[in-house]
C-alpha cells in the first residue's frame, strides 16, 4: 500500500510503455467536485477499513493515462536490479499531459489513442489494491505536484522536522497548535483536515482569523505524507481521532474538475 501512495519513479523510465492492466476499462471521472468537500460521519472508534479509507479519498481527483478502451498505460521501470511495471496517477493534470506527450513521442504506436482522464483517488486506491494482490511486480503510485513537494521542503526547514524530504512522498499539510491538531467544524461534526495544497490551508487559517485572530498566530503549518496518514487510519491500534480525518484536495484540481462538468459554449 505504501508503494501506491509514495511518489512515482521519475519519468525517465517511460521508454518502455505498454498496455496491460485488465481493469475492464476505467470509469472516466468518478470524481465528485463540490464546494463542501469535508467528510465527517459518526463512526466507532478504532481502525478504519480500506473501503472506508477509499471513501475518504474519493473527493481527491487524480489523473491517469489510459488507452482507447480505458486500460491504464504502465511503464517498465528498473528498480533494484529488476524490471517492474508502474502505473502512475498524477495529482497535477498538466503534468500528466506532459508525460503523455513524452509517451506519444517515444511510443507513437502504443500511445496514439492514449488520453488523460480524471479519476477519484479512492477509486484508484481500491483498484490498485486488487491488481497488486494478483501481480507483485505491478506497482501503482501517486505523483505529487512539484509545487507541493517544494512547499513540503520549505515547511520541513521552517519547522525543523527531522524528516528527509524524499521520504515525504505525497505531502499533506496540517495545522498544529499547543492544543493539538487543527480541527474544523463541518455540518455539526469536528474534522481534522489534511490539505494537499499548503496555500489552501493558509487560506483556511486566514478565514478563521477573521473571527479569531489568535488562530493564525498560534497555529503552525506542518507536513506529513499521505502514506503515513492512511497507514495510521488502517493501523490495528488506531485511535478514535482517525475517524475525524478529512482529505482536502487542492482547490485548483476541484476547479478543473468542475470546468469539465460545465456545458460547452454554443
Amino acid at each position: 500500500m505504501a508503494s501506491f501512495l509514495r511518489r512515482a519513479a521519475q519519468a525517465g523510465g517511460i521508454a518502455g510503455i505498454l498496455m496491460g492492466i485488465a481493469w475492464g476499462g476505467v470509469n472516466v471521472a468518478p470524481v465528485l467536485a463540490q464546494e463542501s468537500y469535508l467528510l465527517a460521519q459518526a463512526a466507532p472508534a478504532g481502525p478504519m477499513s480500506r473501503q472506508e479509507v477509499a471513501e475518504r479519498l474519493n473527493l481527491v481527483p487524480v489523473f491517469a493515462i489510459v488507452s482507447q478502451d480505458g486500460t491504464p498505460v504502465v511503464a517498465n521501470v528498473d528498480r533494484e536490479g529488476r524490471t517492474i511495471q508502474v502505473a502512475s496517477f498524477w495529482l497535477d493534470q498538466a503534468q500528466a499531459q506532459q508525460v503523455l506527450q513524452q509517451v506519444k513521442t517515444s511510443n507513437p504506436e502504443v500511445a496514439g489513442q492514449a488520453r488523460v482522464v480524471p479519476l477519484s483517488l479512492g477509486y484508484a486506491y481500491e483498484k490498485s489494491e486488487e491488481e497488486r494482490a494478483k501481480n507483485g511486480d505491478l506497482l501503482f503510485e501517486v505523483v505529487p505536484r512539484s509545487s507541493d513537494v517544494e512547499a513540503a521542503k520549505q515547511v520541513l526547514q521552517q519547522t525543523g522536522q527531522d524528516v528527509p524530504p524524499e521520504a515525504i512522498g505525497v505531502p499533506l499539510f496540517y495545522g498544529r497548535s499547543g492544543e493539538g491538531l487543527l480541527t474544523i467544524e463541518q455540518d455539526g461534526y469536528e474534522v481534522v483536515p489534511f490539505f494537499f495544497d499548503r496555500n489552501d490551508l493558509r487560506g483556511a487559517l486566514d478565514r478563521a482569523a477573521a473571527q479569531n485572530p489568535d488562530v493564525v498566530q498560534q497555529t503552525q503549518i506542518e507536513v506529513t505524507s499521505l502514506a503515513i496518514v492512511v497507514e495510521r487510519m488502517l493501523a490495528p491500534d488506531a485511535q478514535a481521532d482517525v475517524q475525524k480525518i478529512a482529505f482536502i484536495p487542492s482547490r485548483s484540481s476541484l476547479e478543473y474538475i468542475q470546468s469539465l462538468a460545465r456545458p460547452a459554449n454554443p
